[in-house]
This record gives structure tokens, C-alpha cells and sequence, in this order.
């Protein structure tokens, strides 16, 4: 891995960001890095808690130019882990929670956070 991502790197994925990214530094790091199977322990480098559609562009972008793996955190009810990574780019989609529903056409729409 690529090693710990520096604070000026952290702070052009920041930018612009409607949502907020965590980091090993912050006081709730330990929170925003545990998945519903406390058996599965990663670190991830950081967690993007993405309030948009364009949060969620930006994180995959940044950690495809650090290089970083992606785990994407929907409901973070993953048995096998899936939903975190050790020294990637956790993007949680929980603030995605939007549903609508379409009566005429009888269709759900529902954001990747949705529980």
C-alpha cells in the first residue's frame, strides 16, 4: 500500500465535499469504521460519508488516483466484511436514504443507504 495519505491529500477530497471524511485522526473513527459483524476489523484510510450522488463520484475518483481499494458501505450489513477494506476508501452511502415511490408506475426509488 501506498502508505498513510498526507493532510493536503485529504483536504483536495474534502473540497467541495457535501458530505464529511473520516479519518484514523478523527474522535469517531473508531464509530464510523464498525460494520454490523464486529467479528470483521479493518482500518480503513478513510471513510467518506457521502451525502450525493457527486460525494460518491468524488470519493471513487480520489482513491483511483491514491491508488486505495473501495468498499462501499450500503446498510453495513455485510457477513463477509465487504462493506470496509484495510488502508482503503470506505464510501458510506448511509446519508442515501431516500425513498420515493412512483404510484402510477408502481416503482420504488430507493438510495443506496436505504436500510
Amino acid at each position: 500500500m501506498t502508505g498513510v495519505l498526507g493532510e493536503a491529500t485529504i483536504r483536495e477530497l474534502d473540497i467541495g465535499m457535501t458530505g464529511s471524511v473520516v479519518g484514523p485522526g478523527d474522535p469517531d473513527y473508531e464509530t464510523a469504521r464498525g460494520v454490523w459483524n464486529r467479528a470483521i476489523d479493518k482500518r480503513p484510510a478513510l471513510i467518506v460519508r457521502a451525502n450525493s450522488t457527486e460525494d460518491v463520484a468524488r470519493a471513487v475518483g480520489f482513491a483511483r488516483s491514491e491508488g486505495r481499494p473501495i468498499a462501499v458501505r450500503g446498510g453495513a450489513h455485510s457477513l463477509a466484511g465487504f462493506s470496509t477494506c484495510d488502508d482503503g476508501i470506505v464510501i458510506d452511502l448511509a446519508r442515501l436514504n431516500d425513498v420515493q415511490v412512483d404510484v402510477e408506475a408502481r416503482r420504488a426509488f430507493a438510495g443506496g443507504g436505504t436500510r
